[in-house]
């Protein structure tokens, strides 16, 4: 489930583990999809990931990398 608020993406998922962590990140990677065009890319994340148990939660915004 994805939703935004302002600039910021917030993205909650589910996954197997029972672990807890918190991650600062200013450049991981994730897919993208263009709902006008339904192209798929990979771009950059910065922002906050929270772990929890069977939830990951995101929080940040996603940028393009130019060269």
């Amino acid at each position: 489930m994805n939703f935004g608020i302002g600039n910021y993406i917030i993205s909650i998922d589910f996954r197997m583990g029972v672990g807890m962590d918190l991650e600062f990140v200013d450049s991981r990677p994730v897919w993208t999809m263009n709902n006008n065009t339904g192209d798929v890319k990979a771009m950059c994340m910065e922002g906050m990931i929270v772990l929890v148990p069977f939830v990951n939660l995101s929080i940040g915004k996603i940028y393009d990398e130019v060269e």
